[in-house]
């Protein structure tokens, strides 16, 4: 980063974190944003120049003190216990006010905070609860009192920590997808630190492992709109491998079939794609190829679903809705000498699912 922008002024951190907020927001967003950091990114000079930027800035200090009265703040809590705090308020050398905040959350330990003058207020917040346990084995709690900048810092200072906890334990990403390839290592890490389960209300919020399955759908799929509650269930990802599709008004068919690929798994490739009244992609595939006992080679059929339902007619047909599973097997125009397009009917028949309903 020798040669990277602001380096020569601010040093290494500093002028890092200056470029990461640059990158993060437009040219365009001329609103005041509120920047938190942790112990690598704290230091006087890197929150002057985030206040020099016009942003707020609230950031841990630990080993970067240059500037910071961190000395005097040791010293003034010592013999200080738990939940006191001090605020010391000062002006960095480019002429943006700054406040110095001293935080004793145990008897042993003082954090160390810098802000810009805007960032929050010192005035208490929600208090810290210091679990311990007692005499007896049991689990207690005690509250500890901080200033309600602080508290706001620690309400989302453990982000990545959980990101990377999900990545680590809940998707155990390195343990599924073991590669010697750093590329494809650094993209699954990137994809697990992104993936995060959106708001919702308590009695329907998905679990991870559910949140990353039909994120993951929804990206292989190509699917445009994304339903907090899908009408039937999504196909499993390891079924599915799709390294074409077509555009979602296509309406002709080609003679691309399924081929084996790997130890008896066939990729699915889409002969064409329908979009239903919720947005969500339909892919016409066709029938896993399979081997016999005899080492001959055959292609599944069923009975065409729309065929059977509304005239009692057997057509037997090789095609499948991916998206709705292999029971949905539905007739192509000019194949098996068949005119009727029973796979385009079945996506128009599908019904709009209200958001109320899905909400």
């Amino acid at each position: 980063m020798k040669d990277a922008a602001y380096q020569d002024e601010l040093g290494a951190t500093a002028a890092c974190t200056v470029r990461l907020l640059e990158t993060s927001i437009s040219d365009e967003d001329e609103r005041k944003h509120t920047v938190q950091g942790d112990a690598w990114f704290g230091s006087v000079r890197a929150a002057a120049a985030l206040g020099a930027k016009g942003h707020r800035a609230v950031l841990q200090v630990k080993n970067n003190s240059g500037l910071f009265p961190k000395s005097f703040i040791t010293d003034a809590l010592e013999n200080a216990p738990g939940g006191v705090h001090i605020v010391l308020k000062g002006t960095a050398p480019n002429g943006i006010d700054l406040v110095a905040i001293g935080y004793r959350y145990s008897t042993k330990t003082t954090l160390f905070f810098v802000a810009t003058a805007d960032a929050g207020s010192t005035t208490p917040g929600k208090p810290y609860e210091m679990k311990y346990t007692d005499d007896h084995g049991n689990v207690c709690v005690r509250l500890v009192e901080r200033p309600d900048i602080v508290s706001k810092f620690f309400l989302d200072s453990n982000t990545i920590d959980k990101h990377n906890q999900s990545r680590q334990y809940d998707l155990a990403l390195e343990k599924t997808w073991l590669t010697q390839d750093p590329y494809f290592h650094l993209a699954t890490t990137l994809l697990g630190i992104i993936i995060n389960p959106p708001n919702a209300r308590e009695d329907s919020k998905m679990t991870i492992k559910k949140f990353a399955g039909v994120l993951c759908y929804q990206l292989v799929t190509n699917t445009s709109a994304f339903l907090s509650s899908p009408v039937r269930e999504p196909r499993l990802l390891s079924e599915i491998s799709l390294p074409a599709v077509t555009s979602a008004s296509a309406t002709e068919v080609s003679d691309v079939t399924t081929s084996p690929s790997g130890e008896g798994q066939n990729r699915h490739i889409p002969i064409r794609t329908l979009k239903d009244n919720n947005g969500l992609l339909h892919h016409q595939v066709c029938f896993p190829v399979t081997v016999g006992k005899n080492g001959k080679k055959s292609t599944l059929t069923r009975l065409c679903k729309l065929c059977k339902e509304n005239e009692g007619k057997k057509h037997l047909v090789g095609y499948y809705c991916l998206t709705c599973g292999e029971s949905n097997s539905f007739c192509c125009p000019n194949k098996y000498n068949i005119e009727r397009d029973c796979f385009k009917e079945h996506v128009e028949n599908i019904k709009r699912t209200s958001k109320r309903m899905r909400g």
